[in-house]
């Protein structure tokens, strides 16, 4: 049975503060494909992926995903003191995964009693800011060219695990529109793909001067 202690970052907690979170969260085990959150659901406590990875996507009025990003550990939702909200987006497993549920009013008080609690949580807050740093670029700054160069400079695995109709999605592009870039980077001598169907980065330079110039 899995044991709080044994996840990042809450290895790095005193007894004490263990035991006092313990009394307030349970652990549950997610399969590939399942929702952990729905768009619009009404919550009262804070999830806290441990292990595995999930998706976080809205949906918009034609029923299409609108992909927000991924998460490999940390926070599914934004914590707030006043806990009783609804879901902002989708959340959906990738891969089998763990999350930490914590009742969100009996966690408030923890904050009050425990320091220690409250520094680890609130460096958990700083890393989620980098998810919504990468929305912003991605949806409100980059063309698709950059979209696309962004995406191989930070998330090249991940971009080589995935299906490329699932890549063009997770970037809100159409497929021919993501076949078309990676040709012409092909083509510029950028990118290469290798025996095996993976792409490889061959000018790490001209790649990243792609997304730099719409960060100007």
């Amino acid at each position: 049975m899995e044991v709080l202690e044994e996840f990042y970052p809450f290895s790095s907690l005193p007894k004490e503060e263990i035991s006092a979170l313990k009394e307030i969260m349970w652990i549950k085990r997610y399969q590939k494909g399942e929702l952990i959150l729905y768009e619009e659901e009404k919550i009262s406590s804070l999830y806290f992926l441990l292990q595995g990875e999930a998706k976080i996507y809205k949906v918009n009025r034609f029923d299409g995903e609108i992909f927000l990003g991924f998460l490999k550990e940390g926070f599914l939702i934004d914590y707030k003191q006043d806990f009783k909200t609804k879901s902002f987006a989708n959340v959906e497993c990738k891969v089998e995964s763990l999350v930490a549920c914590f009742e969100a009013e009996k966690f408030n008080i923890l904050l009050g009693d425990y320091p220690k609690i409250l520094q680890v949580f609130f460096k958990e807050l700083l890393k989620k800011m980098t998810l919504y740093e990468e929305l912003i670029r991605r949806e409100l700054v980059f063309d698709s060219t950059a979209k696309v160069a962004y995406a191989l400079k930070f998330h090249l695995k991940d971009f080589n695990i995935h299906r490329k109709n699932e890549s063009a999605a997770f970037l809100n592009i159409q497929p021919e529109t993501l076949s078309r870039i990676l040709k012409k980077l092909h083509r510029e001598g950028i990118i290469q793909t290798n025996k095996v169907g993976k792409i490889e980065i061959l000018d790490e330079d001209k790649l990243q001067m792609i997304f730099k110039q719409d960060i100007r």
